[in-house]
């Protein structure tokens, strides 16, 4: 399976959506331990549209309510009942990542998982894995909740940095832990 190049552009307009999750807008002021994953997507979705519109604006000179419109078009998200993301079809079962931006010629994929223990983690890196069969790249968002911080600070460790670098250069998934 061929997978989409990771051009300078790629990787920013990536980087850009990585940003506006992990934000310290985002991060500082919800209360990820005590808030469930879909109340966490509530609260990260307005954030990202906003950071999407900014660079439609900026990047294509669109208005600002052209280029929103645009954005809440192309962000699908499990949230919205009227543009939802799509199941896809893989081992007999349906998945669907948390949202998929569809724009730029590119479909991303990004899941967001918490959880304090290496079944949550590995739980999301498998759903990561079927999502890169479909979508050119996946934003893996991890959360942890443990009280020291066991798997956050954990990822500098060789071997985690060594498959962190393989998930992004053999299936196109970033992964990121907060």
């Amino acid at each position: 399976m061929s997978r989409a190049n990771k051009s300078q552009k790629r990787s920013e307009f990536i980087d850009l959506i990585s940003e506006s999750i992990t934000h310290d807008e985002v991060l500082g002021n919800i209360d990820y331990k005590h808030k469930t994953e879909d109340q966490i997507k509530k609260f990260i979705h307005p954030h990202l549209v906003e950071s999407l519109t900014d660079y439609i604006s900026e990047q294509d000179g669109k208005e600002r309510d052209v280029a929103e419109d645009y954005v809440k078009k192309n962000l699908k998200w499990k949230g919205n009942k009227t543009n939802a993301v799509s199941h896809i079809l893989f081992m007999g079962t349906e998945n669907r990542p948390d949202m998929v931006v569809d724009m730029n010629g590119l479909k991303i994929a990004i899941e967001f998982k918490k959880g304090k223990s290496g079944s949550d983690v590995r739980a999301g890196i498998g759903q990561s894995i079927i999502y890169s069969t479909h979508y050119d790249f996946v934003l893996y968002f991890f959360i942890d909740i443990s009280d020291d911080k066991t798997i956050k600070n954990a990822q500098g460790g060789v071997n985690e940095t060594e498959f962190v670098e393989l998930l992004w250069e053999q299936y196109n998934i970033k992964f990121i832990v907060a």
